[in-house]
């Protein structure tokens, strides 16, 4: 399986996003923070998530004779020099196949949804940017940090920078 392939799954996104906002912690810990996700999946995707080297086993806790295995975010695993952009084009296909099921299925409700696409152009330098980025990020640390409730929804936010034509 691909890099993109392995994190464009919304499962697997919010078990990455755990990890981002806490440096360890065991398929447990990772079940209270998700509670929608049944545990069966949540072993499936985080095994899928060790097996492919973005997760590493940090520790291992020795529990009534078995073990819980204590994992880390592998940030060596996530820096990729894509000068081919494939990773970034497979990216781009998984975005576009997920517009294509939620259209396919026959009951698309955009509005309803909240469907939301955008784009703008910014002239900013590079410090801009980064101010920019910076504000986007606490953003959406808040969100991912707030509690679910029965009400909540899944909804997937992609947000992608790339040089405009002059």
């Amino acid at each position: 399986m691909e890099l993109a392939e392995i994190v464009m799954n919304p499962v697997r996104q919010r078990i990455f996003q755990y990890f981002l906002l806490h440096e360890t912690g065991t398929v447990k810990e990772i079940r209270k923070a998700l509670p929608d996700i049944p545990s069966a999946s949540l072993y499936r995707h985080v095994k899928i998530l060790a097996d492919s080297s973005i997760l590493t086993v940090v520790s291992e806790n020795r529990i009534r004779g078995t073990v819980e295995s204590v994992y880390r975010l592998n940030q060596d695993a996530m820096a990729t020099e894509d000068e081919t952009g494939n990773a970034v084009q497979m990216s781009l296909l998984s975005i576009c196949a997920s517009f294509a099921k939620y259209f396919s299925t026959g009951h698309a409700e955009p509005q309803k949804d909240m469907l939301l696409f955008t784009n703008c152009t910014l002239l900013l330098t590079d410090e801009e940017f980064s101010e920019y980025l910076s504000e986007i990020n606490q953003v959406t640390v808040k969100y991912m940090t707030q509690a679910t409730s029965e009400s909540s929804k899944m909804r997937r936010i992609t947000l992608i920078s790339a040089p405009a034509n002059e």
